[in-house]
């Protein structure tokens, strides 16, 4: 009993003496805890941009994109003149819903009964769900108030919303949604920790100070570990898109040739991610809890889960700026949307260019930490 309780006080001792490892250990829990808060401690949950094609050109279809407007932010309405464009638009997840006012709407509504479309982006279920529901909140309530004060009788159902077919081929399931999703889980996890804890072994083991006495160049070193863990993050890759196959059977697009450029990317900006933080990592505690910490906090920026509406506009905008959110997009573009070459243009290009100025940032790090060895 004395040598258990002798080694648990001296790996206590140890635990207090690495400041990195207490940092880490006392954010995780407090990061975690503050992204909880601000995503789902809130009354409004998220936001949704829609689209508006007016063909009724009169002052009660106008209100209806200012009405959307002042729903205290969980409606943003675009208005198109081009139905084209506006679907276009809707394919491409830049706006979540199409509502077309035909022609004659007003006249309609005056007799009594009117109707419009509305067309839903469906490739995110609980987004689709939600925005179906406060679409006809909002008509319910708008055109109860309307017929109060214009018509002066009972209320009575004054609109009908025909919801058409959604721009994707076939509804999708919440298991065909998560798919791409999982699939984003090992470019954090797999490639960040692997080059982590790669790199910052070779520094407790000593073994750099040999390799730097035999013909060995550290940057051949660096590449052979960045090469083992894109191997590494490969395998990880390939077994949980069989699992998915094989348990969850989703129906989704596996265009394996758009896909793994994408994963090869993603991989590749894991990996300059987790030398970055093994050159700053002072001990293998420290860089292992900063690159799981990391990983963990980054899911909730990156639209892997959950749609990026689910953040608060100041979470969305540093999203923006993670590039596995991108990497997330064109998964799930690819197998949702079943994209082409061309309309993954975007987050191919922001993928590769962050990579390299990853890697940039990494090779400058990691030489001034091997010229300290």
């Amino acid at each position: 009993m004395n040598s258990i309780v002798g080694m648990a006080v001296k790996d206590t001792k140890t635990f207090f003496r690495q400041r990195g490892t207490i940092f880490w250990t006392i954010a995780f829990p407090v990061v975690i805890m503050l992204l909880f808060t601000a995503i789902f401690g809130r009354e409004i949950p998220f936001s949704a941009t829609i689209g508006i094609v007016d063909k009724d050109h009169t002052p009660i279809s106008a209100g209806i994109v200012a009405g959307f407007n002042q729903t205290e932010g969980f409606f943003t309405a675009i208005n198109f003149t081009d139905e084209t464009h506006a679907r276009r638009d809707l394919n491409a997840t830049e706006i979540r819903a199409l509502i077309i006012i035909p022609q004659g709407f007003t006249q309609n509504l005056f007799h009594g009964r009117t109707s419009l479309s509305m067309i839903l982006d469906e490739s995110s279920p609980d987004v689709a769900r939600m925005v179906r529901d406060g679409v006809r909140t909002y008509f319910t309530a708008y055109y109860k108030e309307f017929y109060n004060q214009t018509v002066h009788q009972d209320y009575i159902e004054p609109i009908t919303i025909n919801e058409e077919a959604a721009v994707i081929g076939q509804k999708i399931g919440y298991k065909d949604n998560i798919v791409p999703g999982m699939l984003c889980y090992p470019l954090l996890f797999s490639s960040m920790v692997i080059s982590t804890e790669a790199i910052i072994l070779e520094r407790e083991k000593g073994t750099l100070k040999k390799i730097r006495a035999s013909p060995v160049r550290p940057m051949n070193v660096l590449a052979g570990k960045a090469l083992t863990a894109l191997f590494q993050t490969a395998i990880s890759i390939l077994i949980m898109a069989t699992l998915a196959v094989v348990l969850l059977t989703p129906k989704v697009n596996w265009n394996v040739p758009l896909l793994l450029p994408v994963f090869f990317l993603g991989s590749l900006n894991g990996i300059a991610i987790g030398l970055i933080i093994s050159c700053i990592g002072r001990a293998p505690e420290e860089a292992s809890n900063a690159a799981t910490t990391i990983g963990i906090v980054l899911q909730f920026f990156t639209g892997m889960y959950f749609p990026m509406e689910y953040l608060p506009t100041y979470l969305q905008q540093i999203g923006r700026v993670i590039p596995m959110t991108y990497a997330a997009q064109a998964i799930r573009d690819i197998m949702i949307r079943n994209a082409t070459l061309g309309g993954l243009f975007q987050p191919l290009a922001t993928l590769a260019g962050s990579a390299v100025i990853l890697f940039a940032v990494g090779i400058l790090l990691y030489k001034r930490w091997v010229e300290k060895e």
